[in-house]
């Protein structure tokens, strides 16, 4: 006797039709009644009598039906009620990220091996600030982030696990006449519209690096944009020249040309996490993260 069997016969002795039991169950006649016959062999008494034109109960199905109706609900109830309390038992983790290039590859692949590799943990995605990555680790808004070394700092709380080493690139529209070049310098980029983040919201390295063209003699234009998107779409616009990390920016989706800027700092991007909330599913979410960037 099986879970199918008795659903089947709840619903014939409810419709006493074996046609519309079929539908209401999404089966096939014949599926229905072979799960009637073989609860009948089963049980070793008939449950119904057929005839060309009708079905009813035997005295034998209509007592059955009685205790089966409420044992169909029970056991529904309980499977409900149980996978509630599965999902319940699911380690839940919320991952911050900033929308840059590397995690538009990562995180697809992520969702999708963490449903198979990690049945018992549930992750959600939510972008933040540039500026507010850390914080919001402090404050339990997410359980990790994906971001770079710079924003963290020597922060005895956090463990930065590094994951790819990338620097700063020139960002430029697709023709530009400095598109030939290998590397591009400081003076290569004087008296250019240049974009910079918002200096209240640029990482450290960043900052430094937008604060050293400030100072730099020679005349400086400037503007600036909140996020990498926006960077971008002033590139493509024709409103100057983005300088950003490498990994922030896919050049083929983008339709823009990255050229590297001759300047001595590798920037580090990787996974962050507070060491006074380690659990083990966090473990084993970053250690996929690392698997899945070696294969990015």
């Amino acid at each position: 006797m099986n879970f199918q069997q008795l659903q089947c016969f709840v619903t014939v002795s409810e419709t006493l039709n074996f046609s519309t039991a079929a539908k209401r169950l999404h089966l096939s006649q014949p599926a229905v009644s072979k799960n009637i016959k073989q609860l009948e062999t089963e049980l070793s008494f008939e449950l119904f009598r057929r005839s060309q034109h009708e079905v009813s109960l035997t005295a034998a199905g209509l007592e059955f039906s009685k205790q089966m109706a409420n044992v169909l609900i029970l056991t529904e109830q309980a499977i409900i009620d149980s996978r509630e309390i599965s999902e319940q038992e699911k380690a839940s983790l919320k991952i911050g990220y900033t929308n840059a290039m590397i995690e538009n590859k990562l995180l697809p692949k992520l969702l999708a091996s963490a449903r198979h590799q990690l049945a018992n943990v549930r992750l959600s995605l939510r972008s933040f600030d540039l500026s507010t990555g850390l914080s919001n680790l402090q404050r339990g808004v997410f359980d990790l982030i994906l971001t770079t070394r710079d924003t963290i700092g020597a922060n005895p709380e956090v463990e930065f696990v590094p994951l790819h080493q990338g620097h700063f690139n020139v960002i430029l529209p697709i023709g530009h006449r400095l598109s030939d070049h290998q590397i591009l310098t400081f003076s290569d980029l004087e008296n250019l519209q240049l974009i910079f983040f918002n200096p209240l919201q640029a990482p450290p390295e960043s900052a430094a690096l937008q604060n050293t063209f400030i100072q730099a003699p020679g005349i400086l234009h400037y503007q600036t944009a909140d996020t990498v998107n926006t960077a971008i779409n002033m590139v493509q616009g024709g409103a100057g020249l983005a300088i950003l990390p490498s990994f922030a920016v896919d050049t083929e989706v983008s339709k823009v040309t990255a050229i590297p800027l001759d300047y001595p700092v590798v920037l580090d991007y990787g996974v962050a996490y507070l060491r006074s909330r380690t659990s083990p599913s966090l473990v084993a979410v970053v250690k996929l993260i690392e698997t899945l960037m070696g294969k990015i």
